[in-house]
């Protein structure tokens, strides 16, 4: 699945500045039937994530430029859990760390949190020049019983 999404990747144009965080250089692509998201949404779908209290509900592909830094901080109560993958190769210091604990930019590596603690997550290094940083980022749904 990851080499298709990095092989069409590539032809992708219709993405738009990410909402709520227009001051910071990301982009996101957009779903539109047929599309890469759409493909990965359904792909998604079929999969359990019952053993982390969470259930699937939205998918987008980040695409974040050179200067792009996001500072430690916690989720808006509208992430109720949520999968970052790595979907390209870069230095691996710009991965995700969650206080102490690194999870370095490896590509098709990454994690999956619940919000319900509220995680402090953030980067510690910029996207350099000449540099592109790819990631999947999936939005789940709280299961009632956890």
């Amino acid at each position: 699945m990851l080499d298709d999404i990095l092989n069409r990747l590539d032809s992708e144009t219709d993405w738009q500045q990410e909402q709520q965080q227009e001051h910071l250089p990301r982009n996101l692509l957009l779903r539109s039937p047929g599309s890469l998201l759409d493909d990965i949404r359904s792909y998604l779908n079929t999969l359990d994530f019952s053993e982390f209290g969470l259930k699937f509900s939205n998918v987008s592909i980040w695409k974040d430029f050179p200067g792009f830094m996001i500072p430690e901080h916690v989720d808006n109560d509208s992430i109720k859990g949520a999968m970052q993958i790595y979907l390209n190769d870069l230095p691996q210091n710009l991965g995700t760390w969650f206080e102490e604990v690194e999870v370095p930019f490896i590509k098709n590596a990454g994690y999956i949190m619940k919000n319900t603690n509220k995680p402090r997550h953030g980067m510690k290094a910029t996207v350099p020049d000449a540099t592109i940083r790819y990631s999947l980022y999936a939005r789940f749904a709280l299961i009632d019983s956890q």
